[in-house]
């Protein structure tokens, strides 16, 4: 006979999107659990940049787009929690950057100027003074202009860490979920996921609402489901990490001639202590058409001509692919905003971006509270033996 868990709501991911949920509904009282099959953070959350975005990039043309908006007021949210005020305390939080930067070439001058006059950002949007430059742009022979953004830079490992820490009790390592695993009855609900991990007994989780926040790992849900309403897609991206000792630290995001940025630049260290460039942009995008010596060639190219008074002779660079898994788009393009789908009492849902990680459980709260659903003690008894998954390591220390 199975040993059963009854929770109030189930939680299948250790993402980004699956953690900000379980330290929410926790706060206002449900019996929950998550359920995760790799590491923590081990998929899209880790490899991504950390820039709480307020929507900037999304309108280099000069344009307010609905992902603009949609996105515009996440960064005060996570600066409330950062600051220990908001609906998660994140206080602990190493902060990488208090601003994202945009810079541009003199030949681009005219460019950035117009759209920054044809866009009513003030508030997120500061021309710097040649004497406000990061370290890095007051090289003489640096001429462009840089303006600061109102997108702060975090190391998304402290931040998975501190999500992670105050509920290590209900966070629990499984197998890879398949479609077998979910039992449902004739209407399409779901009476319960069958969950295993050697050399343990299969447990029945039993919950009011289950939530699917695993990323791509939210495809075997749909294979079940069978539901035409919610589908994904995947988008995929070119990452090129650089390491080298001594560089100086950049967060930034350079215009080009697309809606793009050209490439975006972020600062970490790695285990040894030397400091990575981590890039993305335009770069990481087109970079799909091109095998990794073709991306890491492109990638040299690139750097070499932006910051030609840099000598990257003692860099080390590789080169990986991800797909960023969303919901999927008529037109196949990046999501708006997040997704989340209800299908009878499951919710699936993919936060798009780090940053809208809160918009997402605001929503999915909503939905919960739509269903009637009161917070109850539950029945966790049967995974006390069950193992915790490990957080991921950040990909440059997994790489280089």
């Amino acid at each position: 006979m199975k040993n059963t868990v009854k929770v109030d709501i189930a939680i299948v991911g250790g993402g980004i999107a699956g953690l900000w949920l379980l330290n929410r509904l926790r706060a206002l009282g449900y019996s929950v659990i998550l359920l995760e099959s790799e590491a923590l953070g081990a998929g899209q959350t880790s490899k991504s940049q950390g820039i709480i975005h307020g929507g900037m990039k999304y309108a280099l043309q000069g344009m307010m787009t609905n992902a603009t908006q949609s996105i515009a007021d996440m960064p005060t949210v996570w600066q409330q929690c950062l600051a220990g005020t908001g609906e998660i305390d994140l206080s602990a939080v190493q902060v990488l950057s208090p601003k994202q930067y945009l810079w541009s070439s003199n030949t681009l001058g005219g460019k950035i100027s117009g759209f920054l006059a044809n866009i009513a950002l003030s508030s997120q949007v500061q021309a710097l003074k040649r004497e406000d430059f990061p370290d890095i742009f007051q090289h003489p022979n640096f001429k462009g202009h840089v303006y600061a953004l109102n997108e702060i830079v975090l190391d998304v490992h402290s931040l998975i860490r501190k999500l992670v820490k105050p509920h290590q009790d209900v966070i629990f390592k499984m197998a890879s979920l398949k479609a077998e695993h979910l039992v449902f009855d004739e209407s399409g609900y779901l009476n319960e996921i069958q969950i295993n991990a050697e050399p343990l007994d299969t447990i029945a989780v039993k919950a009011e609402k289950f939530i699917f926040t695993a990323g791509a790992g939210n495809e075997s849900l749909l294979q079940a489901v069978k539901n035409k309403g919610v589908a994904m897609q995947r988008r995929p991206l070119h990452m090129v990490v650089m390491k080298m000792p001594f560089l100086q630290p950049l967060y930034a995001h350079c215009l080009g001639m697309s809606a793009t940025p050209r490439i975006t630049i972020t600062t970490h260290q790695a285990q040894d202590g030397q400091t990575v460039w981590y890039l993305g942009g335009q770069l990481a995008e087109e970079g799909v058409a091109r095998d990794q010596a073709a991306q890491i060639q492109m990638a040299q190219q690139e750097l070499h001509s932006l910051f030609p008074w840099i000598d990257f002779s003692a860099a080390e660079f590789v080169s990986f692919f991800i797909d960023r898994a969303e919901g999927l788009q008529e037109d196949g393009k990046r999501p708006d905003s997040c997704t989340v789908k209800e299908i009878e009492n499951i919710i699936v849902a993919w936060p798009t971006k780090l940053a809208l990680a809160p918009k997402l459980t605001d929503e999915v709260i909503t939905l919960i509270k739509q269903s009637g659903i009161e917070a109850h003690t539950g029945d966790v008894r049967a995974l006390r033996a069950w193992p915790m998954p490990i957080v991921t390591k950040p990909i440059w220390d997994e790489l280089l």
